[in-house]
């Protein structure tokens, strides 16, 4: 590992270069210089005297495993003595050395968004906040248990590696932290050179990294997924600061030392010169990883005079088959009300290149806004370009804005269930006459309307499976003097009305028609079919009406002059006279209806415009009636039934029968008991409670193994069927495992809780028994 193992010479040369690491501005400019916006608060002290006992001291098996880890160690400095250090075990909280293994506490928590890798990674690098190492190229002296680091929601790439391992491995991922080493940018969380995800990604970038003098030397720590569990196809990194994935090849990682989970710790002894691009992450190669507790054989040999490094063979027999024990660190727990803060004091502020990213939690503004990425024209993020804001639990169901702040155009984006099924609306103020693009959920409408885009002298819709084959009517409004087609003051007169429509194939394609115009100020209708096989040009007609006869049927007039047909491929006479007529009659009175239905359009464009004024003047957000402690009347409901259910159990518990009842009938006792029948009645009321507790456990047990073999059985299949499983197949196989993993976190949860509790709750039936006034007076209790 020549990249990893300096010499003292290039060491000293660093030294000198730095200054001594301790009096260099640069380096402290390097160190305090984190572009992520975040409160400057001192370094959390930990009141020791909440913490358990584990925290604090080492059982018998912790301290076997601090000796293995120390020989280990000594070997591999003697063997490897240019090689930097390991990270074994550091102090923790309270200042007791613990195996970095026995740190990883393995958790699935109860939330959906946690149970894949992602959604855990997102957490971790949104609800704590980074802190640098206090030297950028050594270790650090300690490495605090995940529950101190979540409660105080601060820690360095150790703890958040960590804390995400836990999270993975809970979840079912083969997840393993690393120690190693990682660029300038990555150490420091310096992202004002990457492109926000949220924007497009651009192509590969050509250029280098910047030159800075501790390339290579900055130690990082961020998580391993490898392969095959999870059905994860590829192994790949995690960095815990950003919770981004990324390939083993990228170059922000320049080496690794060793790697661990919660059962084992392995050395890389694989050349890092070249990052990691090259390395072999099987870790049951011996060849490129040397691991710590394992069957296989340990570190090479030296000769007969330096035996006395290493252990004897009992020794090395015993550390090769020795367990790790369980970790020390308390179960990790997030209540659902921290869970949904999930930022540091609620928000947090990351820089990209030419990007802000701010983010909130939930409920904290009052508009509903959650995340708002500004875009910027330069780097010194002054002249705005663009704004893209996010809300949740909105009662409008607005959940996306975009705002160009070049041309004053804004998006605001919809979820379904609006009262006009609205998807997205553009426009630069919420007033009539400025200018509107509508966008709906065409599926959700009666009239299959998609778009609406209206301006001050047109508007256009566009349709989307409607069975007349409508998809496109064009409206040209005229000027506001022109008052011959105006019905009231609101509306605007219509000048011209086209509509377009899809082929037919029901109808032959000279009598299919594709377009159709109403000039309403000429008093003409312009009918365009669609065109027939192997013709380029396509059959027309042209009806100009005349005035309406003064009769109580309003027949309409037709002479030959009255309409001009052109019938493409034909040199027959056209259609008889009167199939003209019964056509502009038909075209004319729907002239009338197309009207109408603009009409409506327009109304529906002020109605809706004068809803959003309304939603926009006075922002309501909406609370889940699950969600009792935002919602005032859930919360006093469920406090009355509470109170009621209470009130129930102790009448009930007044009625209830006599415990001893059956343990009195069984032995033969009446009224008064001697020393000898109040003895056995109380041995047989214990006795018969203790095989309750162990029967309920046992139950526990059988359904969480029959559990664990289900969901091995199901991996086994999907592994011999894989290939010849469709898609739904494998995301039903996914969810079902899903749903399985969670129900073994249940019943092992259960267990535990029932392992726990059944001491106790034979201890409390004790102490109430010889409280008994039946029994008391022969145990000498009064």
């Amino acid at each position: 590992m020549d990249a990893l193992e300096e010499t003292e010479e290039d060491e000293q040369r660093v030294e000198e270069k730095l200054g001594g690491l301790a009096v260099s501005d640069d380096l402290q400019d390097v160190e305090t210089k984190v572009p992520v916006e975040q409160d400057c608060l001192p370094k959390h002290s930990v009141d020791m005297s909440q913490l358990p006992s584990s925290y604090k001291t080492n059982s018998p098996k912790e301290k076997q495993l601090l000796h293995i880890a120390d020989n280990f160690l000594r070997q591999y400095i003697h063997l490897c003595p240019n090689r930097k250090p390991l990270f074994l075990h550091p102090v923790n909280e309270c200042g007791v050395e613990k195996f970095v293994s026995t740190t990883v506490r393995p958790t699935l928590l109860p939330y959906t968004e946690l149970y894949d890798w992602d959604g855990c990674a997102s957490f971790v690098s949104d609800y704590l906040v980074m802190e640098p190492l206090e030297c950028p190229i050594t270790l650090p002296s300690s490495l605090y248990s995940p529950t101190t680091t979540l409660k105080h929601q601060r820690g360095n790439c150790f703890d958040f590696s960590v804390l995400l391992c836990s999270m993975l491995i809970g979840a079912g991922y083969d997840a393993y932290c690393v120690q190693g080493y990682a660029t300038l940018e990555t150490c420091t969380l310096d992202e004002t050179q990457e492109l926000c995800p949220l924007l497009r990604k651009p192509p590969e970038e050509a250029g280098k990294p910047k030159c800075e003098p501790l390339h290579g030397l900055r130690v990082h720590a961020w998580v391993l997924v490898l392969s095959g569990k999870r059905e994860v196809p590829e192994t790949f990194f995690i960095n815990p600061f950003t919770g981004n994935r990324h390939n083993t090849t990228d170059k922000r990682f320049l080496g690794i030392e060793s790697v661990w989970n919660h059962r084992n710790y392995w050395v890389n002894m694989q050349d890092c010169r070249h990052g990691c691009k090259d390395l072999i992450f099987d870790l049951g190669d011996a060849v490129h990883w040397e691991i710590m507790l394992s069957e296989s054989n340990p570190l090479q040999l030296l000769p007969e005079e330096e035996e006395e490094l290493f252990d004897s063979d009992t020794e090395r027999e015993k550390r090769m088959s020795f367990d790790v024990p369980p970790s020390w660190v308390a179960p990790i727990r997030i209540p659902p009300r921290q869970f949904e803060t999930r930022y540091c004091q609620g928000k947090k502020v990351t820089l990209y290149n030419k990007a802000k990213l701010k983010k909130w939690a939930p409920y904290l503004n009052g508009n509903g806004l959650v995340q708002r990425l500004t875009i910027y024209a330069g780097p010194d993020y002054t002249d705005v370009v663009e704004v893209r804001e996010w809300f949740e639990n909105r009662e409008d169901i607005l959940v996306r804005r975009e705002v160009n702040k070049q041309t004053q155009l804004t998006t605001d984006y919809f979820s379904k269930g609006h009262s006009f099924s609205l998807k997205a609306h553009t426009y630069t103020l919420l007033e009539p006459k400025t200018g509107h693009t509508m966008e709906f959920y065409n599926e959700a409408r009666v009239d299959g309307l998609q778009k609406r885009v209206e301006t001050a002298s047109e508007m256009t819709e566009y349709f989307m499976g409607r069975d007349d084959f409508l998809y496109l009517r064009h409206v040209d409004f005229g000027k506001q003097g022109d008052e011959t087609q105006r019905i009231d003051m609101n509306s605007k007169p219509i000048r011209q009305i086209k509509e377009c429509f899809h082929r037919n194939p029901e109808k032959p394609a000279d009598e299919d028609v594709a377009e159709c115009i109403f000039l309403i100020t000429e008093e003409y209708i312009h009918l365009t079919y669609h065109l027939k096989d192997k013709y380029i040009t396509a059959s027309k007609k042209l009806f100009h009406k005349l005035p309406e006869r003064a009769s109580k049927e309003h027949e309409v007039f037709m002479t030959p002059e009255t309409c001009i047909t052109y019938e493409a491929g034909s040199f027959e006479k056209g259609k008889s006279l009167f199939h003209l007529y019964n056509l502009l009659k038909d075209l004319t009175a729907k002239e009338k209806r197309v009207k109408e239905q603009v009409r409506q359009s327009e109304a529906e464009v002020l109605t809706i415009l004068k809803i959003r004024q309304t939603e926009e003047a006075d922002i309501k957000l909406s609370v889940s009636i699950y969600n009792r402690d935002r919602n005032e009347e859930r919360r006093r409901h469920h406090e009355a039934m509470e109170s009621t259910v209470k009130d129930e159990l102790l009448g009930q518990k007044k009625q209830d029968l006599d415990y001893l009842a059956p343990f009195l009938i069984q032995n033969g006792c009446r009224d008064k008991l001697n020393q000898k029948q109040a003895l056995c009645v109380r041995d047989d009321c214990l006795t018969d409670f203790k095989h309750h507790l162990t029967y309920k456990i046992n139950l526990i047990q059988a359904r969480l193994e029959k559990a664990v073999e289900e969901l091995q059985k199901r991996h086994l299949w999907f592994q011999e069927n894989k290939n010849q499983l469709n898609t739904k197949e494998k995301n039903d196989y996914l969810s079902s495992c899903s749903e399985s993993m969670f129900h073994i976190n249940v019943l092992e949860q259960r267990l535990n809780r029932e392992k726990q509790m059944a001491p106790q709750k034979y201890l409390a039936l004790e102490d109430k028994l010889c409280m008994d006034p039946r029994i008391a007076e022969h145990l000498g209790y009064i």
